[in-house]
């Protein structure tokens, strides 16, 4: 049997574009729909050729095959024993479907199978010592478990299962009308077609809310707006899932004396202008507590001094950042004469040439 030349099908050359391939099918497949023409065998029979052509093209193995070996199977292969189905193919689906999604398959009834928990998410504020140093919080938890009267399944055990009346079985329910009908799963029986008398424990719920102490450890180090994850702690699956997962968001207060900026932290050192200019040893905070810096004769304001590894720590690392300190020089208000006449006799000694080459 002949392979059919899918190109030419949806009207287009062999060099097309996927979205040329998508494009022409939607335009075509619109036309010579079933439910656009009831009871129209022609027009049923163009809409297989298209959903086959469509198929071929659009799968990136099956084309190369086509365009290469003349055959989507590849070579020795013939398209006769390819058992191609309409139905199969995800196009036997209604005139709305086309509309909410290129080549999307209708979702059916489908088995139950487990569902994972929802994650959920806790804002928790740490003083900067605690970030610093590191910290362990037991978090009061508003959160599910699985009921262990049906283990999950929402269903009263041993009692019989019937065709769900909500949907009459089919798993969904339709919405619209005409054209713009609509799909969505039934919620009675989660897209199962299938309903039990729900358990009298959970009333149907597969879980029940429970209140727990989560104890959790912050890293020393941790950021403000770090977001941690606590594995299984958040609400409850269904039958058999797994629980989701806990979201901590950290804030972490300041402290006024640092600015921090990633590992790294600044604090501004007033120093005065015989400290500046003679040097001097001076005692400044750090988070563990203080230290002693020298400062350089000459150092000029805005200098940063850099006490190496001293700032915060790396989560994850035996490293710490470090602590720079920003020279800010502090001018005297010299009012008695003796100062003003040290002053002025100072600048005689040192300022003539002060900015001699401030401006060339």
């Amino acid at each position: 049997m002949a392979t059919p030349d899918y190109y030419k099908i949806l009207g287009l050359t062999k060099g097309a574009s996927e979205e040329d391939i998508k494009k022409a099918y939607r335009k075509l497949a619109r036309k010579y729909h079933p439910d656009l023409n009831p009871g129209n065998k022609e027009s049923e029979a163009r809409f297989k050729e298209l959903a086959e052509a469509n198929d071929i093209l659009s799968d990136p193995v099956k084309r190369k095959n086509y365009d290469t070996y003349g055959d989507p199977a590849g070579p020795g292969a013939h398209m006769g024993g390819q058992g191609f189905s309409f139905e199969d193919s995800g196009f036997g689906s209604s005139f709305q479907d086309l509309f909410q999604g290129f080549g999307k398959r209708p979702s059916g009834r489908r088995r139950p199978g487990p569902r994972a928990g929802e994650d959920t998410q806790h804002t928790v504020r740490i003083g900067f010592k605690d970030a610093f140093h590191g910290t362990r919080l037991a978090l009061n938890l508003h959160r599910s478990e699985t009921c262990s009267a049906c283990q999950g399944s929402g269903d009263k055990v041993g009692a019989p299962v019937s065709t769900c009346p909500s949907c009459n079985g089919r798993g969904y329910q339709e919405q619209g009308g005409g054209f713009f009908r609509s799909r969505e799963e039934c919620p009675a029986c989660n897209g199962t077609g299938k309903k039990a008398p729900p358990c009298e424990t959970c009333r149907g719920q597969g879980r029940l809310p429970r209140n727990e102490t989560v104890n959790v450890n912050i890293p020393a180090g941790v950021e403000d707006g770090t977001r941690l994850r606590v594995a299984g702690k958040g609400e409850a699956g269904r039958r058999g899932g797994g629980a989701g997962d806990l979201y901590l968001q950290v804030q972490v207060e300041a402290d006024p004396r640092f600015e921090r900026r990633g590992a790294n932290l600044y604090l501004d050192l007033p120093i005065s202008f015989t400290e500046s200019a003679l040097g001097s040893k001076v005692e400044i905070p750090t988070p563990e507590g203080h230290s002693t810096i020298r400062i350089p004769p000459g150092t000029q304001a805005g200098t940063n001094l850099r006490l190496k590894g001293m700032g915060m720590p790396i989560p994850g690392s035996s490293q710490r950042g470090d602590l720079f300190a920003r020279i800010r020089v502090v001018t005297p208000k010299i009012e008695d004469e003796r100062s003003k006449e040290l002053l002025r006799e100072l600048a005689e000694l040192n300022d003539g040439s002060i900015r001699a080459d401030a401006w060339r």
